[in-house]
């Protein structure tokens, strides 16, 4: 027997289909945001309750799994990971990020922003004990990248990843294509010094594994020749030639290989590119302790008490300027925050 509806009927069913509807979404929302107000005062176990709520009026909204996964996050000790009851939160955290990442239409800038933070999570999740998975780590960061591949900072997440993973090629070259890509940014090839100046290597210059002989050891000339490359991108900023200052010091004070005549060197190309900086912003406190510093490396491998001392002088009356010039800076800026008395009115 076939039902018949009359018009009235079904735009009634309907109306109320339609009331259904929107109150499952403001329920859903109500627990969202009673949720957050409890994950943000710390209260993770409650605001988990609140989430699960929320998705269970509404199975796709996709911030309310993503802040249910950051919820089990909080709540998972990576020191008692072998404890059931904590390794099931970091279990539940994957699921609901991937669950956010599936229902996740994007759209909005809310979306968008809820997509970013799934993904960057699930990439730190997986580059990690003890779920450590590069594969799926680095689909994580593909997406990352092909979602906004014109944003530096997903590249450098991709390099790191990379780096983590030992594999120094591919992080290589994701640097070099971020400098290919940003040839005037400084942060680009400051990015890429800094990754050469670590103990990536072996004596051979080719990427350090378990089976490599000897110390590791970083590209140290690569990371100057870099480093002088940002330091001329910006003529004007003396942070370029206070950084190559920093890494000549690092080298002389710290690599146990150098001899003193090449300790002495460092300190000489340091000092060199310190008063580089100086001659721009005579007033940089920080390359006065950087440059005192290097006076220090001299003193120690200086051949007489006589260079031993006057370095050593050298060097105090640096610190002392330089901790002037930081309290004069720090009083200056103090003074500005002030808001002038005759400013205020009753």
């Amino acid at each position: 027997m076939r039902i018949r509806y009359h018009a009235p009927m079904l735009a009634a069913l309907l109306a109320l289909v339609i009331a259904g509807a929107g109150c499952e979404l403001i329920q859903a929302k109500a627990a969202f945001q009673d949720g957050n107000k409890l994950y943000k005062a710390e209260d993770y176990r409650g605001a988990i309750e609140e989430y699960e709520q929320a998705i269970a009026h509404k199975p796709d909204f996709a911030e309310a799994h993503a802040y249910l996964a950051s919820a089990h996050q909080a709540l998972y000790i990576p020191s008692r990971s072998d404890d059931p009851e904590i390794r099931a939160h970091l279990d539940k955290a994957i699921e609901h990020y991937e669950k956010s990442l599936e229902v996740n239409k994007g759209g909005t800038p809310n979306l968008e922003a809820t997509r970013r933070t799934a993904l960057g999570a699930l990439i730190g999740i997986y580059s990690d004990p003890p779920v450590e998975d590069f594969e799926k780590a680095l689909h994580y960061a593909e997406e990352l990248v092909k979602d906004n591949p014109e944003d530096v900072m997903n590249m450098y997440a991709m390099a790191n990843l990379y780096e983590k993973f030992n594999r120094v090629d591919e992080a290589e070259a994701t640097y070099l294509r971020v400098v290919r890509d940003h040839p005037e940014d400084t942060k680009a090839c400051g990015a890429l010094s800094s990754f050469y100046n670590k103990p990536l290597w072996d004596t051979e210059g080719n990427a350090y594994t378990v089976d490599s002989e000897g110390p590791r050891m970083a590209r140290f000339e690569d990371a100057i020749q870099t480093m002088l490359r940002c330091a001329d991108l910006a003529p004007d900023d003396p942070s370029g030639y206070y950084k190559v200052a920093t890494f000549h010091w690092d080298k002389a004070y710290r690599d146990p290989a150098l001899n003193d005549e090449q300790k002495n060197e460092q300190a000489d190309l340091g000092i060199e590119a310190v008063d580089k900086a100086l001659a721009i912003q005579p007033d940089y406190w920080e390359a006065l302790i950087s440059k005192g510093l290097l006076y220090r490396v001299k003193a120690q491998v200086a051949p007489n008490r006589s260079e031993r001392r006057r370095y050593l002088e050298q060097a105090q009356i640096l610190q002392r300027q330089a901790l002037e010039l930081r309290e004069e800076q720090q009083a200056e800026r103090d003074a500005a925050s002030e808001v002038p008395a005759e400013g205020l009115t009753e």
